[in-house]
């Protein structure tokens, strides 16, 4: 695990991911994916994979980009949301209990962008979190998003 996501609270995560987008997301789909930022870290079939990543934001449209390091592969999402313009670097984990799965159904995203930290949630057609991208921000981009991707 990178040095920079030991220091990101992740229950501060999980409570920002709520807060952030009770109006945006059905109950469920958020209840999914605030359980596997709960316990991602902590559970005993959770990996993290060390990755880096990016993001540009053009305000209502962000470009994001995840890259599972030594061999992983590159995550490419468009992202619809109000955010604050500009762009950077992310240095952190993908958490998942199955990578290979994360790789083959990964459809769609959320983007919680924070001055701390950046994170990616990933889901599958039917807005079950497969796993997410929990980053340290080197970046001038804040706000939320949501849209599709995928993995190369």
């Amino acid at each position: 695990m990178t040095d920079t996501v030991t220091e990101i609270d992740r229950d501060q995560i999980a409570s920002d991911f709520r807060k952030l987008l009770a109006d945006h997301l059905p109950q469920e789909a958020i209840d999914n994916a605030v359980a596997h930022l709960e316990s991602a870290p902590r559970a005993a079939a959770t990996t993290a994979y060390p990755a880096n990543g990016s993001v540009a934001s053009l305000i209502v449209y962000t470009k994001c980009q995840c890259t599972i390091l030594n061999g992983g592969k590159t995550f490419d999402g468009s992202a619809w949301g109000v955010t604050f313009p500009g762009g950077g670097a992310l240095k952190g984990d993908v958490y998942t209990d199955d990578i290979n799965k994360l790789y083959a159904k990964t459809s769609s995203f959320t983007l919680v962008a924070t001055p701390v930290y950046t994170s990616f949630i990933f889901m599958d057609d039917s807005g079950n979190t497969l796993g997410s991208f929990q980053a340290g921000s080197i970046s001038t981009v804040g706000g939320i998003g949501g849209g599709s991707g995928h993995w190369h």
